[in-house]
């Protein structure tokens, strides 16, 4: 479970534009139409999109509509990246049927414990989950990690998990932009779907 990766994740968010605000879900559904179809996307707002196309056309400010962009990411899992402000896709719903999701998200600096769902149940985060305890052993466990050093090991743990760590292909790739349908907010303020 001690795999690394190739190059610093953090450095290819950098380098890539999105050092300072990234929201990410990966859900364990290899499928990426089973991933839209699961987000409801609005479905004359979807369509192919490569990762820059997609991130360069909205900004955090943009709260009015929710943009999504899906894409696959590694043998059984996708990934949904967050490209407008506003309030993520209910964990709960696309981890229905058995599956898993995992949610990172920073802005500006502060990052959030990476959070977890699996089987329509939110779990807290991964961190707690024994299953998955194996993938961080050899990490430093201090809680007053710089940014950069805590956001790094996160999407490590994370790449761990998924079997594939952030890189230069990821940037590249193709996908599917859409547009979330309209807020509907569940008790602990997440969206719901469905």
């Amino acid at each position: 479970m001690n795999a690394f990766p190739a190059e610093s994740q953090y450095g290819l968010l950098v380098e890539h534009g999105v050092e300072t605000w990234f929201s990410v879900q990966w859900v364990s559904v290899g499928d990426v139409d089973e991933v839209v179809r699961r987000l409801s996307l609005v479905g004359e707002t979807v369509r192919g999109s490569g990762f820059r196309e997609a991130r360069s056309s909205f900004s955090l400010s943009d709260e009015r509509s929710r943009w999504v962009w899906v894409a696959p990411f590694s043998p059984g899992w996708s990934v949904v990246v967050f490209l407008t402000g506003g309030v993520m896709p209910s964990q709960e719903a696309l981890s229905q049927d058995g599956q898993r999701v995992i949610e990172i998200g920073y802005l500006y600096g502060e990052v959030e414990v990476p959070d977890y769902a699996r089987d329509g149940m939110r779990m807290e985060t991964i961190f707690i989950e024994e299953e998955y305890h194996e993938f961080m052993e050899d990490l430093d466990s201090d809680d007053f990690l710089p940014f950069a050093e805590r956001l790094e090991q996160y999407l490590l743990v994370i790449g761990r998990i998924t079997g594939r760590f952030l890189d230069r292909e990821f940037f590249v790739s193709e996908g599917v932009l859409g547009r979330l349908p309209e807020v509907d907010l569940d008790d602990s303020g997440r969206a719901r779907l469905g």
